[in-house]
């Protein structure tokens, strides 16, 4: 089973960074589904109880739930190896700083674009 990549469908960033992992996903290594979409519904059931209502991308795999930058670390290691050296190094980072950052540019990305899709 493939890792699923839940994101925001009502936010045109979102919607962007999903293309661009899609773009750059050339082995189908992802899952790419809105959670606002009846498919993100029903795997949005299954959410650990400490993940909901968190404002983020998912990733899950295997079972194991994903959340913040070490969902997007996640999926830059799936990807070629640039980008996987990019993951590696945004890893190297303590994760409360790498949340905080995630944090701070989830709470603007709404207003990153004029329009959200």
């Amino acid at each position: 089973m493939l890792p699923i990549v839940l994101f925001d469908g009502f936010c045109s960033t979102c919607n962007r960074w999903a293309q661009w992992i899609s773009k750059r996903d050339s082995k189908g290594a992802f899952e790419l589904i809105p959670q606002d979409s009846p498919e993100g519904d029903v795997v949005m059931e299954s959410c650990p109880e400490s993940l909901v209502g968190v404002d983020s991308v998912y990733v899950i795999s295997e079972n194991e739930w994903y959340a913040r930058s070490s969902a997007v670390c996640r999926m830059l290691w799936k990807l070629r190896l640039h980008w996987k050296i990019a993951g590696t190094l945004l890893w190297i980072i303590p994760r409360p700083l790498r949340d905080y950052g995630y944090d701070m540019f989830a709470k603007r990305r709404h207003r990153l674009l004029t329009a959200d899709s």
